[in-house]
């Protein structure tokens, strides 16, 4: 959702400074705090996550690649570290809705295959019907592991974990013309 359905405006560096947390995954590091100090911590990722929804737009042409995909019967589906809240808030300000969504609420967070598994199996579908987006390489990671094929959304002026992922993008024209091949 962050970074691939709207242009990225969560400060990860400002988040992980207010932490106090290293360079690693930030959940990983979030789990090895003692309790109260994760409790904290996800207070701490939650108003940074409200910050950066106050900001939050659409990538170009995405209202219109959804729609695309709905008027083609193509299922939509969210996997994100993101709150309930937090997803509940972007459908509502975008008017956008999802067949699935999965937060991290959901007992697995990416990279972990098990979203995309538990949504292929809701769905009745094979992982090689399906096409896993992202802009980060835990999106890459989960829709591999889970067998499903992958594209890394690249955002300008962000890294490229686009070299194990079977397609890359810099635009939804571009992921429109993956999609509608």
């Amino acid at each position: 959702m962050d970074g691939t359905l709207t242009v990225p405006t969560l400060d990860f560096t400002a988040m992980r400074n207010d932490i106090g947390l290293g360079s690693g995954d930030v959940v990983k590091e979030i789990a090895a705090l003692p309790p109260d100090r994760q409790k904290e911590a996800w207070r701490i990722v939650e108003r940074h996550e409200a910050k950066a929804r106050q900001n939050m737009h659409l990538q170009p042409g995405t209202t219109t690649l959804l729609a695309n995909c709905r008027s083609a019967g193509i299922r939509l589906g969210i996997v994100t570290r993101n709150t309930p809240e937090g997803v509940h808030t972007f459908c509502e300000t975008f008017d956008l809705q999802f067949d699935c969504i999965l937060t991290r609420a959901f007992p697995f967070m990416k990279p972990h295959p098990a979203p995309i598994l538990h949504i292929l199996e809701d769905w009745n579908l094979a992982g090689k019907d399906t096409l896993m987006i992202g802009d980060y390489v835990h999106d890459i990671n989960c829709g591999r592991e889970a067998g499903t094929d992958t594209c890394f959304y690249q955002n300008a002026g962000y890294p490229d974990y686009g070299k194990t992922a079977d397609f890359t993008v810099h635009s939804m024209q571009e992921l429109s013309t993956i999609i509608f091949h």
